[in-house]
């Protein structure tokens, strides 16, 4: 179904652009989504058509084959992925922000040798960063990059990785100097993990309530050897504040795919309310249905212009934590609210698996608690406001 939905403040640029991720997903990807969720099955045979579409290098310099796409494309871009597949917005994302720490702070060397793979679609990448006893407070990590010569000997393990069997390089966040407190003050770095690292090894798969068709695992460390030349930029110290940028982009890829799955219960429910008919005539005519609708399409509405808000503010402000929190808590807790008002819409058809509903409402189940939970975001928004109002 075509949406009409809001396009002012966007260029002709982001509109065509738009346009042609819409198209491969509505060709490419809608028809099979179910079906490809279900057997959990990894898009191997997408992955040439997001390489064909320029979805790997959209945070990588141009001299290295990748577009460096401004963040309100970045965030359109994951939406039209996410209304088709949540799991093919996830590939490019990890991906992406492999490429996006690499192209920013990476030697010479490092972007040399891995970035034009990683466009070309014949690398994947992705982040490390949680552990067993640390989520949002990467400051507490405990996994260890001891510097022995010309190499890192690497002990630890980090724990819900998405991707992380694919990711060739594997961005992983280390703590390189336990004596530093709070260790994001220098001890914090970044390792490019690459398969054929001694000592590594991957825990067995989580099985997970949505989000299927890439693995959730565990990445185990025992005395693995990691070259020193893969210490990210050459310089130990810098990785948290690093990986900050790429949270940044992360909130706003939350944001974008909670609103792509949330247009995307909306058109499901918006075309059966057309059709259902009860008391001689379609649902949508009842008013009962129609404020249903209405609430979910000014709430769809609402969460694009707070993510393309925070896009437009990092873009031209460096970073924008407050307007990426704020965009990302929206929309993800709008994206389950959507879901669910969706499926009431349906009633019992929206529960069964003939209809996409409970596969969407499943997979945006997990956005308020990705990439720093909401409560922890709620946090950070309040010491900006409070520090700096409005």
């Amino acid at each position: 179904m075509a949406s009409r939905h809001i396009t002012a403040g966007l260029t002709e640029e982001h509109v065509a652009l738009r346009g042609m991720v819409r198209e491969f997903v509505d060709a490419w990807v809608m028809p099979t989504a179910s079906e490809r969720e279900e057997k959990d099955e990894y898009p191997d045979d997408l992955i040439p058509k997001l390489a064909e579409l320029g979805m790997f290098g959209i945070t990588v310099s141009e001299e290295y084959g990748g577009s460096d796409m401004d963040y309100v494309s970045y965030g359109l871009i994951f939406e039209e992925l996410a209304r088709g597949w949540m799991a093919l917005a996830s590939l490019v994302y990890t991906t992406s922000s492999g490429g996006y720490l690499i192209s920013s702070f990476g030697t010479e060397e490092q972007k040399a040798r891995l970035l034009p793979d990683i466009v070309a679609g014949k690398r994947m990448s992705g982040i490390a960063l949680t552990e067993p006893s640390t989520g949002s407070d990467l400051k507490e990590i405990k996994l260890t990059a001891r510097r022995e010569g010309d190499n890192y000997i690497v002990n630890g393990t980090k724990i819900f990785i998405t991707h992380g069997k694919h990711a060739n390089p594997l961005v992983t966040l280390v703590n390189t100097d336990p004596s530093i407190k709070p260790a994001h003050r220098g001890g914090i770095s970044l390792l490019l993990i690459e398969h054929d690292t001694p000592g590594l090894s991957y825990g067995a798969d989580f099985k997970k309530m949505g989000h299927r068709g890439l693995e959730l695992c565990e990445v185990i460390f025992e005395n693995a050897v990691v070259p020193a030349s893969n210490l990210l930029g050459g310089v130990e110290g810098k990785g948290f504040y690093q990986m900050m940028g790429a949270l940044d982009r992360g909130r706003i890829y939350m944001a974008g795919a909670s609103t792509g799955m949330a247009r995307a219960s909306l058109e499901v429910a918006l075309d059966y309310a057309k059709q259902r008919e009860t008391f001689g005539k379609p649902i949508g005519e009842h008013q009962a249905i129609q404020h249903k609708l209405a609430d979910m399409a000014i709430k769809v509405e609402a969460a694009r212009l707070l993510y393309i808000n925070a896009a437009l503010k990092t873009e031209a402000e460096g970073r924008a934590s407050a307007a990426s929190g704020m965009a990302k808590i929206y929309a993800t807790e709008m994206g389950v609210e959507v879901a669910y008002e969706a499926m009431r819409v349906l009633g019992g058809y929206g529960y069964i698996k003939e209809f996409p509903l409970e596969r969407i409402l499943r997979d945006q189940a997990l956005m308020p608690i990705g990439e720093g939970t909401n409560e922890i975001l709620r946090g950070v928004v309040a010491k900006e406001i409070l520090a700096n109002g409005l």
